[in-house]
């Protein structure tokens, strides 16, 4: 007669897997925005330049209505904002664009490989103590369960297109209103967040 299988572990807490997200989000997006810096050809480091020199320009100007009290200066601020040149549009775009795709793959290659050599932890996952789980045999994850999840989670971090957005505020409240505590990404790969006995 085979064995049963083993009683779930409690479900990790929202505000614990939350911290758990940004301790392993915030190194890896760093390393992307370098990555991008790095891998960066001609054309992406003049559209990085120029988005720049827009920001700053839009930053002093912005500063300089808040300290005056001209209307000619706060119009500036508008007209910046609501009607930006062509150009700096492009290499906003492009640059974003760019960036956006390479710390996806840093993204994705990074939690992907983390919760997959590291058995269902990550480093944020390992600093509070939770761990992903087979929701059915609460074995770790497979690679496939890995990559599932990571790559959901790197497109709503990296990828700056309002669907992404709106899907990924969505799945990032849903275990405020579970019982079980998963999101989408743990429905899709068959795993459960829970606490590290």
């Amino acid at each position: 007669m085979p064995n049963p299988p083993p009683i779930p572990a409690a479900p990790a807490g929202y505000w614990r897997r939350t911290f758990a997200c940004l301790a392993d989000i915030i190194p890896l997006m760093i390393l992307g925005w370098v990555a991008a810096k790095w891998l960066a050809g001609p054309e992406e480091l003049a559209a990085l330049k120029r988005s720049d020199e827009w920001m700053h320009h839009f930053i002093d100007q912005y500063l300089r209505a808040l300290q005056g009290n001209s209307p000619r200066d706060l119009q500036a601020v508008m007209d910046m904002a609501m009607h930006p040149q062509e150009k700096d549009i492009e290499a906003i775009a492009l640059w974003g664009e760019f960036q956006g795709t390479v710390s996806f793959f840093v993204m994705l290659l990074g939690l992907t490989f983390q919760e997959w050599l590291m058995q269902g932890q990550s480093l944020g996952k390992r600093i509070l103590h939770i761990r992903t789980v087979d929701v059915i045999f609460q074995n770790p994850p497979t690679f496939i369960g890995c990559l599932l999840r990571s790559a959901w989670k790197a497109a709503f971090f990296t990828l700056p297109n309002p669907i992404t957005i709106v899907l990924g505020i969505i799945n990032f409240h849903l275990p405020l209103f579970r019982r079980d505590g998963r999101t989408w990404h743990d429905l899709w790969s068959k795993t459960q967040v829970v606490v590290e006995s």
